[in-house]
């Protein structure tokens, strides 16, 4: 069976270093397409065609398109990972690996961008689906608490997922510098998969190190 044909559309300095690290976990060829967010090469009629947004990541593979992290995450895991980063259906894994997929952009971001904004909130039945900063943080110190990874000992694709909105967060400074948060950041930043995504994301000689 041929290899599948991935075709990953990102910019430098994006959330594509997501995306990136998984491929760079999975080991799994890929080709990439550069597009510049400060020249609107993402806005381009072209381009909308594969992404409405005018985002980036974007996924290609064998004509497939996908967009949205999670989304991207999920599916290279499922047909590159399945039973290592993507625990299968039968495994109890698989229902917190879910959860924790899609906890980084329905959650963990919201709750991170709305951390300085004041709005008038609706009743609490309308209101969104996430909670405060401070709260979706003291989840993630109970969740990570006692364990190397999301699922325990076990490194998965959700790591890759919600561990690089983490990794943002913390550098960011719009998340708390929790020891446990912390300590986590530390052990998925030493793969080695994680380092070359981030050189490539955050070209050295683009963004030196502080």
């Amino acid at each position: 069976m041929p290899a599948e044909h991935l075709v990953l559309y990102r910019s430098i300095a994006s959330r594509s270093f997501t995306a990136l690290w998984m491929l760079e976990e999975l080991g799994v060829p890929y080709d990439v397409e550069m597009r510049d967010l400060k020249s609107g090469q993402t806005r381009t009629p072209e381009y909308l065609k594969l992404n409405p947004l005018g985002k980036v990541p974007t996924l290609v593979a064998d004509g497939v398109v996908v967009w949205e992290n999670p989304a991207i995450c999920m599916l290279l895991a499922d047909r590159h990972g399945y039973g290592t980063l993507a625990p299968r259906i039968e495994d109890p894994d698989r229902g917190p690996y879910l959860q924790w997929m899609v906890f980084a952009t329905a959650v963990l971001e919201p709750a991170r961008a709305m951390r300085e904004v004041n709005i008038d909130t609706p009743p609490a039945a309308w209101g969104g689906g996430w909670g405060t900063m401070d709260q979706v943080t003291e989840l993630l110190v109970g969740a990570l608490r006692g364990r190397d990874y999301l699922l325990g000992e076990r490194f998965s694709g959700a790591d890759v997922m919600l561990g690089s909105t983490i990794s943002v967060s913390l550098y960011t400074k719009r998340m708390e510098a929790d020891p446990v948060i912390v300590a986590y950041n530390e052990r998925i930043a030493g793969r080695p998969a994680y380092q070359k995504a981030m050189a490539m994301n955050w070209p050295p000689e683009l963004f030196p190190p502080a």
